[in-house]
This record gives C-alpha cells, structure tokens and sequence, in this order.
C-alpha cells in the first residue's frame, strides 16, 4: 500500500517550535517594539520580516538561495528549500537618540517572524505559510517649554500597537541538468540551471493606538488630550522569481569535486492593496479631581469605519555569485535594490495616517551582502570550522519626509549560523549583530544639525529547524 507518513521530530525541536509558535502569536499581534519619535507616523516604522541570515547579509532577500533558511519575502525561495523547515527568532535592541543637548536610550526586544515551508525532500513543489511582524509603534516622549499666555507647559506623546502579516504561498521549481567531463574517459552529471516561481497571498492586520496631551502648570487653564485608534487590515499578493545558472564545474578523473561558480539572480513584485482602516478621534479637555484625569469637554469626536487607503506596489531585484571549492568552502556576494513609492498613492486616502508637517515619501533600500564558509576536513572538524559567518550593509530610505527632508539610515551586520550539534539534520542556530544611524537628510543626503539623530544596536537569534535526516516527511513508503 502507498501512502503518505509524517514521522515524529525529536522532543527539543517539537518544544521549540510550540514555544516560539506561542510567544510569537502572542506578540505579533501587538507589537510595540519602535520606540524611534517617527514611528507616530503612517502605520508606524517597519520593523524586520527577514530571516535572521538574511538580516546579517544586509537585509538581502531577492536572490537569496539557501536549503536551509526560510525568506519570507521571497515567495519563490522555498522551492529552493531541501526539506520540510520551520524558522523564527528573537531580536533585542538598545535605541539612542540624541537632539541638541539632550539623549535619551531605550531597551526593546520581541519575537521575529514565524515561517514554516512544508516540502517533500527531493520534490519540486513547496507550500510556504507563516505570521510576521510588519510595523511597530512603541514612543513614549515629552518636552516641556515656556509659552507667553500659558506658562509652563508639558507636551506628551505616546503611542502603542503595530501591524503584522500573516500569509500562504506556493513555489515550484524547473531544473535541468548536464554532464560535466570528469578526467578525459568520465563524466558527472550536474545541475546545470534552474527557475524557482511562487506566489503568496497575505493579509495585514493591527491596531495603532496614539495618544497626545497638552499639560498647563497654571491651574486656570484646562489641560488637552488628543486619542487616536487605527484598526488596519488589508489583502494582498506577491510573485517571485529566482534563477541559478551553473557558470563552471571541475571534477578530477575520480570524480572527485574540485570547484565550482554559480550565478543566482532573483525578483520580487508586491501588488498594490487597498487598506482599509476603523478610525477613531477624540479631541477633550480634562481636568485633575482627587488625582482622577476626568474628562470636561469634548472638543471634536469622530468615529469612521472602513476608511479606504492604498497599499503601494512594492518591487525588488537582486544577483549574487558563489564560488565553491574542494571540502565545503564556500563564498557568496549578493546584493539587491528594493522601491516602495507611498508619495505615488498619498491623495488615495480617506483619512490622514501623517499629520503635522510630515507627508508620504518614497522608500528605498539598497543592500550588499557577503558569506563565507570556510574549508571543513569532516565530522572531526571544530563546529566553528563547520559554520557560515556573514556580513552586510544597507542604505535605506523611509517612507516619511520630514519638512521636505526624507528620513534615511544606514546598517551593518555581521554574524555566523551554526549547525546544531547532535541534531543529525539541517537544523542551525543563527546569531549576530547589527550597528546603524538613522535620521533625517537633505536632497544631497547630508545629514541636517540640530535634529533628532538615532544610533541603533541590534543583536538577533534565530533557529531554522529541519527534521533529522532519516525523517523523510511527506515521502512515498511501501509496506507490506
């Protein structure tokens, strides 16, 4: 009889994966991790979707092709994936702001994305699914200042929330192979190029909570509190493209591998989405009784549900090259562009998601990326030896212009992934860090004095979770 069998994945990984799936469901669902002044804006600032590895090559994702990591945003990538794997991890980052004379650094850290790609080892055909945080409002700031008719005078700010992804997807890959001469009387057959294709659907959802007041020392005067909700969600698509090609292969007469170049190029088109939003405002003027904020007045209340906005379409594209040699060595350089254009979709709004003097802008992000694993003698050489060390850098641009001058930053990585020891599968344990700037820039990208300027460090774990090799999951077996 032929049938399909899951079989069974050790205890350690089985606890693992329930307990990041739980840790991560719980906190996707609000995440309030940015503590940055500009995530009041839009639906926040976008916090990471990609793999740990991914993160530390430079947030590289287009071209990315690698067996045992999960790219969430490349629909097309897990045709790529060699067996059944699941993904997530943990971030902690320490946040310095400066402005002028003052400073102030705060401590955030949250689950990462949740990812798992579901494929037969062997198969040409790979479903992808998972839930990952996509932006993040968590500002808690006041300043104070003297005004002629009012006094002294505290202005707070404060907001919670974000908005996440959920989503499905299917990839399927096309391969070829050919024979390479191995010595003058023998040949090897290689793959020789292939196409990875995919498509997911996903679905954004959240709620961004804002609040502002306006808190007046003399007691005369009634104090002001502005409170904003934004409940989101939207539905939408992806389609990707990945593609390898074989430049050369060397092989001795003992058909033993001496060294290899590859070629990898890779694409990813988001559709525009429209995005519907339940607005709520009120606008009060409160007062303190027995230590009790107690509303007096309402100045303005407006209460408005699916109000309709556009998502834009979002693009990326991207290359790499590996070099490959005799006992596992390895080195990759990849890089990609992506451009996400909110100006082009700004007059498409029903209600204002900036205010102030910010408006919508176009977002970039150019990304380089590097790894190298080094030359391993077998099973008796250290795990270190055995591991990949990665490193990256990236330019972004932020969809947020302030007074005519577009928020921008720039980050570099580095870190190793190490394969679990023991585990007798694909699974590996990823950790690195992440050093970067971000503020606000003229045209010629210069920063400008006397504004807010952030100095962020990241430091990121993850684990990418395979089954022990002799698990063949979802693999034909005949029994009698």
């Amino acid at each position: 009889m032929l049938y399909y069998k899951l079989s069974k994945v050790s205890n350690l990984k089985t606890a693992i994966a329930v307990l990041l799936c739980v840790l991560s469901h719980n906190l996707l669902l609000s995440q309030d991790t940015e503590p940055s002044p500009w995530s009041r804006f839009g639906l926040g600032l976008n916090v990471p979707t990609l793999s740990t590895p991914q993160l530390l090559m430079g947030g590289v994702s287009a071209p990315m092709m690698e067996g045992g990591v999960i790219n969430p945003e490349q629909p097309a990538s897990a045709a790529g994936c060699t067996s059944t794997i699941f993904q997530s991890s943990v971030h902690g980052s320490r946040n310095t702001m400066n402005e002028g004379d003052s400073s102030t650094t705060s401590l955030t850290g949250s689950i990462g994305a949740m990812n798992i790609v579901v494929k037969r080892p062997g198969g040409k055909t790979s479903i992808m699914m998972g839930m990952l945080p996509y932006s993040a409002n968590g500002y808690n700031l006041s300043r104070s200042s003297e005004d002629e008719l009012l006094g002294h005078i505290t202005e707070r700010y404060r907001g919670s929330g974000g908005t996440a992804k959920s989503y499905l997807g299917l990839a399927h890959a096309f391969r070829s192979k050919k024979w390479i001469d191995a010595g003058e009387a023998d040949s090897v057959l290689v793959l020789k190029n292939s196409v990875y294709l995919g498509a997911q659907v996903n679905y954004l959802f959240g709620e961004v909570i804002q609040q502002s007041r306006l808190d007046i020392e003399d007691i005369t005067f009634l104090d002001n509190r502005t409170s904003t909700s934004m409940r989101h969600r939207s539905l939408g698509g992806v389609f990707g493209l990945q593609a390898f090609q074989l430049l050369y292969a060397n092989y001795d007469a003992d058909k033993n591998f001496k060294n290899s170049a590859s070629l990898f190029i890779g694409g990813t088109y988001a559709t525009s989405s429209t995005l519907y939003t339940d607005y709520e405002k009120i606008v009060e003027s409160v007062q303190l009784l027995s230590s009790v904020e107690t509303p007096v007045d309402t100045a303005f209340y407006l209460n408005t549900l699916d109000a309709e906005g556009k998502i834009p379409s979002k693009w990326t594209a991207g290359a790499g090259i590996s070099f490959e040699g005799s006992k596992g060595r390895r080195i990759l350089i990849v890089a990609d562009m992506m451009q996400e254009d909110w100006a082009s979709v700004a007059n498409d709004f029903d209600i204002d998601l900036i205010d102030g003097n910010a408006e919508w802008a176009k977002a970039s992000r150019k990304s380089l990326g590097l790894s190298i694993k080094p030359a391993s003698s077998g099973s008796n050489s250290s795990i270190f030896s055995r591991s990949t060390y990665r490193a990256g850098f990236a330019i972004d641009e932020y969809p947020i212009k302030y007074l005519d001058n577009q928020l921008t930053g720039w980050r570099a990585s580095a870190g190793l992934s190490i394969p679990l020891e023991g585990s007798r599968s694909n699974s590996n344990l990823h950790f690195g860090v992440e050093y970067g700037h971000r503020s606000l820039s003229d045209a010629n990208g210069i920063v400008l004095d006397n504004t807010l300027e952030e100095s962020i460090f990241n430091i990121q774990v993850g684990v990418s979770l395979a089954p022990f090799f002799k698990n063949l999951w979802l693999t034909p077996k005949l029994y009698d």
